[in-house]
């Protein structure tokens, strides 16, 4: 089971990986549009629309390997108090709780995605910028999160738990 565990957490963090790019993407068509804008006194059709796909994608496809990485937002004012055994119980039925809420959300992302795909959606523009991929986009990130909790979830069972990322270690982290 511990095998699997690391292909798919491997898959997720080289995702996290590929979401960072999209910062770059996104600073090339803003450097870009500026440019074309001083230049020529015209922006880059499109421009807007594309920066917010790759936000998109920077912010959903990231969010799972943050959560690997324990880098999202961890408030333990009271808990790194209490007994490490009860601190990684608590910490596990966060992960249950946020299993069962990123899941939901999840399945109505999808179900949402689904629906704009089949009426075509698109924003208003110059270009017709078709919407619903980013919003699978969006669902797959949600998905790969809840993915990321069920790992989290079976280490805590199978007492394997992930080595702690150097962020763990340094001043400000929430260990």
């Amino acid at each position: 089971m511990l095998p699997i565990i690391e292909v798919v957490e491997k898959l997720i963090a080289r995702l996290g990986i590929a979401s960072g790019f999209a910062t770059l993407l996104i600073t090339l068509v803003v450097v870009a549009d500026v440019a074309a804008r001083a230049a020529f006194s015209s922006p880059l059709d499109m421009a807007t629309e594309i920066s917010e796909f790759l936000m998109v994608v920077l912010v959903f496809l990231g969010l799972a390997a943050a959560q690997q990485n324990r880098q999202n937002y961890a408030i333990d004012v009271a808990s790194r108090h209490l007994p490490t055994g009860l601190q990684n119980l608590l910490e596990n039925l966060g992960y249950l709780f946020s299993l069962g809420l990123i899941g939901t959300l999840a399945w109505l992302s999808t179900k949402q995605a689904y629906s704009a795909f089949q009426r075509g959606e698109a924003g208003f523009g110059i270009v017709a910028f078709r919407i619903w991929p980013a919003r699978f986009l969006l669902a797959l990130g949600l998905w790969l999160l809840a993915l990321q909790f069920v790992c989290d979830l079976l280490r805590y069972l199978l007492g394997a738990p992930r080595a702690p990322a150097d962020s763990e270690t340094k001043i400000g982290s929430h260990e």
